[in-house]
């Protein structure tokens, strides 16, 4: 896959990319690039729930699929829905790892996207195909960079949940740090009746 495609796909905004970067103080292999933030139509500011995924796919040739899929349920699930204050997803080229943040005004509207047909069909595809980390959490949502820096610090401590096979390096380092903090991954959130 050709640096251009992937960069096509993933939509980048370098304005985004080096405020997250410059709020977050990523470590230098942690390097990310961001796609544009999209504001919803809920406002976010005060307490929100700020939700975050880490997905690391077994193949790099599932980045751009798994691109073009964010990009249609941010325009027709997230941004459609009253509940929802924004969202961006990021790639760590290399980590390989797929990042999205999103906020909310409650639980009832993250639990309305998390069960979408069309957000149950990508996890359907995808989720025998990598190792994912979820969390999220109540707070204010200060920036981008911040968001991210705390969800990240959270499931370093063995918070939120995993779903997948821990195939690769990465996978296996954060189940061994499970281990040893004797912590269980939680089970999922939300299941579609």
């Amino acid at each position: 896959m050709g640096i251009t495609r992937l960069a096509a796909a993933l939509a980048i905004s370098p304005a985004i990319t080096r405020q997250a970067r410059r709020d977050a103080a990523f470590a230098r292999g942690d390097f990310r690039v961001c796609q544009p933030w999209y504001d919803g139509p809920a406002e976010s500011t005060g307490r929100v729930l700020i939700s975050v995924n880490e997905y690391r796919p077994h193949s790099i040739k599932d980045v751009v699929g798994i691109g073009r899929a964010a990009e249609a349920l941010i325009r027709d699930e997230v941004l459609a829905n009253p509940g929802a204050a924004g969202i961006m997803s990021a790639f760590g080229p290399r980590r390989r790892i797929l990042y999205s943040l999103s906020v909310w005004r409650g639980e009832d509207a993250l639990k309305e996207f998390t069960i979408a047909p069309a957000h149950r069909e990508i996890m359907r595809l995808y989720r025998a195909r990598g190792y994912l980390r979820h969390i999220h959490w109540w707070d204010a949502h200060r920036s981008i960079g911040a968001s991210m820096l705390e969800a990240t610090r959270r499931l370093d401590l063995g918070e939120g949940r995993r779903v997948g096979d821990a195939r690769d390096p990465w996978a296996r380092a954060d189940q061994g740090r499970l281990a040893e903090l004797g912590t269980t991954p939680a089970a999922p959130i939300w299941r579609a009746g």
